[in-house]
């Protein structure tokens, strides 16, 4: 068992390493894996530019919360004849939280020989995901107009929202996110790694 466990831990590690090591090669932040067969010492820059690249992968997602809710409107009354309308809708969706790298800037990044520092800003919700097909009308009574149904749509976004951070999404990206980045760069083959997450 504890074997299969290391395994898998192997694999997750590696995929880490797939994820994160081609754009930051990309930008110069790492040597590219041609460099690494050629012999020699890679180059790495190491200047302001390479964090403007770096804000072009845009994202990083750590954490993901899977969420289902019944919306009820409840019963309401519409001008000038005072008629009932009624839309009750289950919703299924995620919400997903990480970091936004287009904040960093020139001093986010330190890198010194086999040491390294990384500065990201808080994590955040990145995203509240509900494809069309994630809203399944259970009731709907009278006519419902567009407007309202869109209102009605953004609400349930709003309570996903409200649930994953009432769960401590953002706390267990900021854990993850810090893992995932030492794992990473210790793989690398950095010795010292200090990952630090600014505070909201």
């Amino acid at each position: 068992m504890k074997k299969i466990l290391s395994l898998l831990n192997l694999i997750a590690l590696l995929a880490i390493l797939l994820l994160l090591y081609s754009p930051l090669a990309k930008i110069g932040l790492l040597p590219s894996l041609p460099s690494l067969f050629r012999g020699g010492t890679p180059k790495i820059e190491e200047t302001p530019a390479i964090i403007q690249q770096v804000k072009n992968i845009a994202q990083m997602f750590t954490q993901t919360f899977y969420d289902e809710y019944v919306y009820d409107t409840g019963v309401m009354r519409t001008p000038p004849f005072n008629a009932n309308k009624r839309l009750i809708f289950i919703a299924k969706g995620e919400v997903i939280a990480g970091f936004d790298l287009s904040e960093l800037n020139e001093k986010s990044i330190i890198r010194r020989d086999k040491s390294i520092v990384v500065k990201l800003p808080p994590a955040r919700i990145l995203e509240v995901v509900i494809n069309p097909s994630g809203f399944d009308t259970f009731i709907e009574e009278g006519e419902i107009t567009f407007e309202e149904s869109k209102k009605f749509h953004e609400d349930a976004r709003r309570i996903f929202d409200r649930n994953a951070r009432e769960k401590g999404i953002l706390k267990n990206s900021t854990e993850q996110g810090r893992q995932m980045l030492e794992k990473f760069f210790r793989l690398l083959g950095f010795e010292s790694v200090d990952i630090i997450i600014a505070e909201k």
